[in-house]
């Protein structure tokens, strides 16, 4: 949704776990703010790594005006931001909530402010009555799946422990029906990295053509992947060269979040690294359902480590951005992150790809911020940009 009038679809880079872009800077200017509008989710994913979707809490439309009243005027905010719906599920909360939150939103937005609102969503609850919402209020669209039947069904299952894929693609067809752009997450587990070709084959039966691959990671509740002890990291290059080579023989382009970045990255290569908003203060705000506020990685809400009893930064409903700016919490995550970052950059060929990797992945696998190498960094920036490399060293007739 814009609330200036103009309608426009979420990008994957808004929806992924990523806001890494070309350039650099010192200072966050946040254009996406991530809200939990509730934690609960009617999935039961086996990869997720939320610890509370069994939670039914929601925040009341009072709570998102007063939220969005204070949100909107923080000086960091861009003047055209994205606001991304995520979870939990948030569909489950209805049709007619989201419509009295829009609404609320918009009363709030000051002048000159552009808001684009967007769902990251199982889509296993859409129908026609959501699209009418969507296109009303000009809702951009990003939907998980992770490709054929066997592939998703092993992982994205309900709470009765049955598939998703008939129900999801439901929702995606509904969406193509009715003449709605999407992008798509898929997580990349052992099983879909072995398989390129169906994978390929799927998002090209679908007609879809926005993807962005999320590689399963150790985070949150989700302690172990199938892409740790013993596995062989080649499979990833192999996945990414083979998936390549089908758009080509073909003729089926998509856009993958993943090598459009990393081609971003490689054509502006700096020793100071890209921006990574991951990595600065304000660059993205997530607010979730109780209020709390975090910057820095949206996958922090709900957790801690040994030095962090909690991750954030303050409470939207009583502190102020000066309050926010200046916490303890903000002041401690930032030491460690840039300590982190330095690691990184003292000890990694990659950094020019990356900017210093993703906060949450560090705390995550290693115990803390300051730190460097993950298994997340090495499948999705390292791996990655090995293969982007090698395509630029065979030539085009690769």
């Amino acid at each position: 949704m814009s609330m200036s009038g103009d309608a426009s679809a979420v990008t994957t880079a808004a929806c992924g776990t990523a806001g890494e872009m070309c350039g650099y800077s010192s200072h966050g200017v946040t254009s996406l703010i991530i809200i939990q509008p509730t934690p609960f989710c009617n999935l039961n994913c086996s990869y997720c790594y939320l610890s509370q979707r069994t939670d039914t809490t929601a925040l009341t439309i009072d709570q998102i005006g007063a939220m969005f009243e204070k949100l909107l005027t923080f000086p960091t905010v861009s003047d055209c931001v994205t606001v991304v719906w995520h979870g939990g599920e948030p569909m489950v909360l209805g049709i007619a909530y989201y419509e009295a939150a829009f609404a609320r939103i918009r009363d709030c937005c000051p002048p000159g402010l552009k808001v684009e609102l967007a769902f990251q969503t199982n889509a296993t609850l859409i129908d026609d009555a959501w699209c009418d919402l969507f296109l009303r209020w000009g809702v951009g669209i990003c939907a998980s799946i992770d490709g054929p039947r066997h592939i998703n069904d092993a992982f994205r299952k309900t709470r009765a422990g049955k598939g998703t894929y008939d129900r999801t693609v439901a929702g995606l067809k509904c969406l193509q029906r009715r003449g709605i752009p999407f992008a798509i997450i898929a997580v990349l587990t052992k099983m879909a990295l072995e398989d390129p070709d169906a994978v390929f084959s799927f998002f090209e039966e679908m007609d879809i053509c926005d993807v962005a691959f999320n590689i399963e990671e150790i985070e949150g509740v989700n302690t172990r992947s199938s892409l740790s002890n013993g596995f062989d990291e080649s499979t990833v290059v192999r996945f990414f060269a083979r998936f390549s080579e089908l758009m080509k023989e073909r003729k089926y382009a998509m856009v993958v979040r993943e090598l459009d970045e990393t081609l971003e990255s490689i054509r502006y290569f700096d020793k100071r690294g890209p921006i990574n908003n991951l990595i600065i203060p304000f660059g993205i705000i997530t607010v979730d359902v109780n209020g709390g506020v975090y910057t820095f990685s949206p996958e922090l809400p709900g957790y801690s480590s040994p030095e962090f009893p909690s991750f954030s930064i303050g409470n939207i409903f009583t502190d102020d951005f000066d309050t926010l700016q200046n916490s303890d919490n903000l002041k401690a995550m930032m030491a460690e992150i840039n300590t982190g970052v330095e690691l990184c950059r003292a000890s990694c060929e990659y950094f020019a790809v990356c900017g210093g990797g993703t906060p949450a992945n560090k705390v995550f696998e290693n115990g803390s911020f300051a730190s460097s190498e993950t298994l997340h960094c090495r499948l999705t920036k390292k791996r990655i940009t090995d293969f982007v490399l090698a395509a630029f060293e065979a030539g085009p007739a690769a």
